[in-house]
């Protein structure tokens, strides 16, 4: 459901980005304070002769803060980069009762920056979500990135990146159409403030980041029993969204 692109923090250096070919590390750690909304779904109820449709529904969980390390080898204007969002528990509160999920991402991204500020990516994502009661549903695919920067004055910068990707879900209930793996859109979008201090200890720089960040995962084409004989495709849609206050540091 994050990220996210994990080239984010070559982003974040904004107008201290190194574009000669020095190879430059940087690690970074994000706290993402964030509510995750995600969706059930009922089947037909028999009333009489005749049925009460089958539906979707979403539930938000309550703000939870979820930890982000990362890595990014640069070197030039090529980048390698990682992420991981570390397994983090949700809180429901849902029709039949209060429930639990756990959710964690991993990201993997290669980018070419054609400008000093600005980059494309190529990646791979994946999402594990384990619900009470033992289900567990995955997502994986390829993800395209876009991100910039805008330096403003005294070590501020601007940054921003947007994602997408066609990914795969598998599940562990099939649909009304018996199918359990469906395709589903992945769209992040994220931005912010930067500040970097160069020269910090050992470091090349050292920069804070504090910005707004949704990710949303659609799944398309789940069928919903409407009665016994019949159903409809519907979306279900997952989505993540809060606010991220990073810290990298640059070698």
């Amino acid at each position: 459901m994050k990220t996210k692109c994990a080239l984010l923090l070559a982003v974040v250096l904004g107008p201290a980005a190194w574009a000669d070919d020095a190879t430059t590390l940087t690690v970074g750690l994000r706290a993402w304070s964030n509510t995750w909304s995600t969706w059930d779904v009922y089947p037909p109820t028999a009333v009489g002769n005749a049925y009460i449709p089958g539906a979707s529904e979403n539930f938000s969980s309550q703000d939870k803060a979820a930890l982000i390390p990362s890595v990014s080898l640069r070197q030039g204007d090529w980048l390698l980069s990682a992420s991981r969002f570390v397994k983090t528990r949700y809180g429901f509160d849902g029709n039949e009762g209060p429930f639990s999920a756990k959710r964690e991402e991993t990201d993997f991204h290669a980018g070419y920056y054609l400008l000093p500020t600005l980059a494309l990516s190529l990646g791979h994502k994946s999402v594990k979500q384990e619900f009470s009661g033992g289900t567990e549903f995955k997502y994986s695919g390829p993800i395209l990135g876009v991100l910039g920067s805008a330096p403003l004055t005294r070590g501020f910068s601007l940054y921003g990146n947007v994602g997408y990707g066609r990914v795969k879900g598998r599940f562990p209930v099939a649909d009304a159409s018996g199918r359990a793996k469906f395709d589903a859109d992945y769209w992040l979008g994220e931005a912010g403030l930067a500040y970097s201090f160069e020269g910090v200890a050992a470091a090349k720089a050292m920069t804070l980041t504090l910005g707004y960040r949704s990710q949303v995962l659609a799944t398309q084409g789940f069928r919903i029993a409407l009665s016994p004989t019949t159903n409809r495709s519907t979306e279900l849609r997952d989505t993540t969204e809060g606010l991220a206050l990073g810290l990298s540091l640059s070698f």
